[in-house]
């Protein structure tokens, strides 16, 4: 008989706390602790995610779980008649309009690498008529390109915007059913070789080069349509069917590994493809449903989503993700800790959860306190009160500049530094006054950008590096703003958000890469009077609370590409002081003058631990 080693490659354990690397999976052990054999399995099933904004049917998409795009589609049946030109962008957490189409269509053809980057061609308009049109999407405009040779609607798409692939349709009103198929190498279409089968409503997953097409509905019945085809960037074969019938589901893969799921009459079912065979797998979309968005070969078999489509009855705008793994998180949290001692709302933050620090505040506080992760203790005061100024750094080198003086609101130029036990005005002074302004790194390379300079100029889009003593100017913002959120390093820094002069929110964000600002991801929900000191870093910083108006108690979690609501702080509150990174951050005061503080966990990836029994 052989053994657990010799069938899978790691002998059986003997350990007395539960491993925690991601190289328990497939291992076995006994846990002496709790007296049981246990292992690690990899989970999978579906999950509700945020509603699409336009319920609607026949609509297309791309892109992965955490930047996807949908386009086009029908809001009422018949969908031929009752087109719209609607765009919407997913971040993993909610769907955001984008500007709309040039045409409108259903059962339009979609691929794109993400929500920044896609196509969309072809479909039906009205009087139900297919069309050639084809546009592209660069995440903040579409733009109307070469169109394609033929007019097809419902046929599949896969690829990127410079090298996308799209076969099958119906080219009514003329020969109908199809299976010409054309490549797009970002600015023309090609026709190339057919695929074998003339059929509309496939879909495929793969790249221009190794795709794998789908299913679909043949020119008559019986509509039971099972077949593949592979195609390696030249010629078509036939593949191994699948296991249930495949027609107009949604796709998340690759050529080597994929997903098909849903599909008619309203089926959840979900196929899995792992390079030789389908298999089902045993989890079902929560909701049956057919000509829904999915990101064909732009997702992944461990990551796969499904928006919009048509159930029983009605049209849907709801979005399911399907996610494959050994982690089963901890979902981050906010948790209430010690109390402040003085009760003043604008205050800057420093440190971290365990050795952190707030400084100034609104009527002309020159208070500090440190915090020690139980307790806040007052310590020397700032030579200068101040509200609403920029600052980061360390509880034992940190620095703050700029801000208002209450009650008479004297905007401030000055600049203070401070070792954990005295406040020093440094040399420097800025060259304006400003309040509302933003920070990042630390004492001895630190960063000031963008605020307010009252009443003339306005908002400031000037970025100044500070090495402890002398400011230095730097390269501008891209937009100009205040009560902005700012988060990293003076050689990578982050900046969120904020208001204009007269008000305007904002929701841009811009990455600094120490002498340049690029534009990245906008955060959900268009802001002002974001957190005042550290929160985070480039890649993996908070947003919290601010204005929206009015306060609010959201939290955003941005990852170097995008940002996603996170667990939101407990109250609506506005210029929150924090400090601390995406792991461990603390929230302290904030608008209207709290005295209150909490500490942020960020989402702990636990493995996803099974006990064995005998059976």
């Amino acid at each position: 008989m052989s053994t657990y080693k010799e069938l899978i490659g790691k002998p059986v354990k003997y350990l007395s706390s539960d491993p925690t690397d991601a190289g328990a999976e497939g291992q076995v052990w006994y846990n002496s602790t709790s007296g049981t054999f246990k292992s690690v399995v990899a989970l999978q099933g579906w999950s509700a995610g945020d509603n699409l904004n336009t319920s609607r049917y026949v609509v297309t998409g791309t892109g992965p779980q955490t930047a996807a795009i949908v386009m086009a589609g029908a809001t009422a049946t018949p969908g031929d008649t009752n087109t719209t030109t609607a765009s919407e962008a997913y971040n993993g957490s909610s769907w955001t309009n984008t500007p709309n189409l040039n045409t409108t269509r259903a059962a339009a053809t979609g691929f794109g690498a993400s929500s920044s980057s896609a196509v969309c061609v072809t479909g039906i308009i009205p009087p139900n008529t297919a069309v050639t049109a084809s546009e592209e999407y660069n995440g903040s405009s579409w733009t109307t390109g070469n169109s394609a040779n033929l007019s097809v609607y419902a046929a599949f798409g896969t690829g990127i915007e410079s090298a996308g692939l799209k076969g099958g349709g119906d080219n009514l009103p003329g020969v109908r059913r199809t299976n010409n198929v054309e490549e797009y190498n970002g600015t023309s279409w090609t026709n190339v070789n057919s695929m074998g089968a003339v059929s509309y409503y496939r879909r495929a997953i793969g790249t221009q080069t190794a795709a794998i097409v789908i299913g679909g509905n043949p020119p008559g019945p019986p509509y039971t349509n099972k077949s593949t085809e592979d195609y390696n960037g030249t010629n078509w074969t036939n593949g191994p069917n699948t296991v249930d019938v495949s027609t107009a589901g949604g796709t998340s893969g690759t050529s080597l590994a994929g997903l098909y799921y849903g599909g008619p009459p309203f089926t959840g079912a979900t196929q899995s493809w792992d390079g030789t065979s389908w298999s089902l797998t045993s989890t079902n979309m929560a909701t049956g449903r057919n000509n829904f968005a999915s990101g064909n070969g732009n997702s992944t078999s461990t990551a796969a989503w499904g928006a919009g489509g048509y159930l029983a009855p009605g049209i849907s705008g709801a979005t399911e993700e399907y996610n494959f793994g050994i982690y089963s998180p901890i979902p981050s949290t906010w948790a209430s800790s010690a109390t402040l001692n003085t009760s003043v709302s604008e205050r800057t933050g420093f440190g971290n959860p365990s050795a952190g620090a707030v400084a100034g505040g609104t009527g002309v506080t020159t208070n500090t306190e440190e915090y020690n992760g139980s307790a806040w203790t007052e310590v020397n005061n700032l030579n200068t009160g101040r509200s609403t100024a920029g600052g980061a750094g360390p509880q034992t080198a940190a620095f703050i500049g700029g801000g208002t003086s209450s009650p008479t609101l004297v905007y401030l130029d000055s600049i203070e530094t401070y070792d954990g036990s005295t406040w020093t005005t440094a040399p420097a002074t800025f060259p304006y006054t400003v309040s509302a302004n933003a920070s990042a790194g630390t004492q001895a390379a630190g960063l000031f950008f963008g605020g307010l300079t009252y009443p003339s100029p306005g908002v400031r889009n000037e970025t100044w590096e500070f090495d402890g003593t002398a400011i230095t100017p730097s390269g501008a913002m891209n937009t100009a703003r205040r009560g902005l959120g700012g988060a990293g390093t003076q050689t990578a820094a982050l900046a969120f958000g904020g208001n204009l002069f007269p008000p305007s929110l904002q929701s841009a964000t811009e990455e600094y890469n120490g002498s340049t600002w690029t534009s990245s991801s906008p955060i959900i929900t268009a802001r002002t009077s974001l957190n005042l000191g550290v929160a985070g870093t480039q890649t993996a910083a908070l947003a919290i609370g601010g204005e929206s108006p009015p306060r609010i108690a959201n939290t955003e979690l941005y990852n170097g590409t995008s940002w996603v609501a996170d667990a939101n702080y407990p109250v609506g509150v506005s210029t929150l002081a924090s400090g601390g990174t995406t792991s461990a951050m603390f929230g302290a005061a904030g608008y209207p003058g709290t005295n209150t503080s909490n500490e942020y966990t960020g989402e702990i990836p636990t493995l996803a631990y099974k006990t064995l029994t005998s059976s």
